[in-house]
């Protein structure tokens, strides 16, 4: 699957040493020119070099918007940013419309703050493109048994106290959303057929890893 990549999410990886989750999960990265050369650079010029290097390599692809007029696509583009632009800020904006003008499945991001842009795909306020942050990431490769549901907590930690010294995102509370998101009970028909699919594929009983999960978080609650 394809995605689009927010700032925050990058950033975060990268300066823990975890950007090897997106090139994991995705086929192919896209992240548009505005984030890259206006916010990443701005934000992070340590992490603007190291992602350099990647996309220097062909591993993440800058999309300009010269690149959307050869496409084809420029004016789609536009559009969506006037549809969302009382949604997100200017960066969180030029990432969504990317997704849906392009028709990246997934868009990558950390901003989970209320009536933000991860909230608002898990909501299926925009459709066709679905969310993921970097810990959600983390889930998918403890359902696959690649990681214990200790060694999540441990690369969570490493993330977050390595990226987020002012605001660390705290496990336990993020666990729990992800559990409310990907549940036949809470969440949305989409990512609960997703995350059934994705469970089937990696030969993966569901209802054990949950048992597992919600047993460890009781533990560390």
């Amino acid at each position: 699957m394809n995605a689009s990549l927010d700032t925050d999410v990058v950033i975060h990886l990268y300066l823990s040493g975890k950007q090897g989750l997106i090139f994991k999960f995705f086929d192919e990265l896209y992240m548009h020119n505005y984030l890259y050369e206006k916010e990443l650079k701005r934000k992070s010029p340590q992490v603007f070099e190291k992602l350099t290097s990647d996309v220097e390599e062909g591993r993440i692809k800058i999309v300009t918007n010269k690149d959307l007029i050869n496409m084809g696509i420029k004016s789609l583009f536009e559009e969506y940013k006037r549809d969302y632009e009382y949604l997100f800020d200017s960066g969180e904006l030029y990432a969504v419309a990317l997704a849906r003008t392009m028709g990246l499945f997934a868009f990558v991001s950390d901003d989970t703050k209320e009536f933000g842009p991860h909230e608002t795909l898990v909501k299926e306020l925009i459709e066709d493109v679905i969310p993921f942050a970097f810990y959600e990431l983390l889930f998918l490769r403890y359902l696959s048994s690649e990681i214990s549901v200790k060694q999540m907590h441990q690369e969570f930690e490493e993330v977050t106290s390595k990226s987020m010294n002012k605001h660390p995102m705290n496990f336990r509370r993020r666990m729990l959303m992800v559990a409310r998101r990907f549940s036949y009970r809470n969440g949305t028909e989409r990512d609960y057929n997703w995350i059934c699919e994705y469970c089937d594929k990696h030969k993966t009983n569901y209802k054990a890893k949950m048992r597992g999960l919600k047993e460890y978080l009781s533990q560390i609650g």
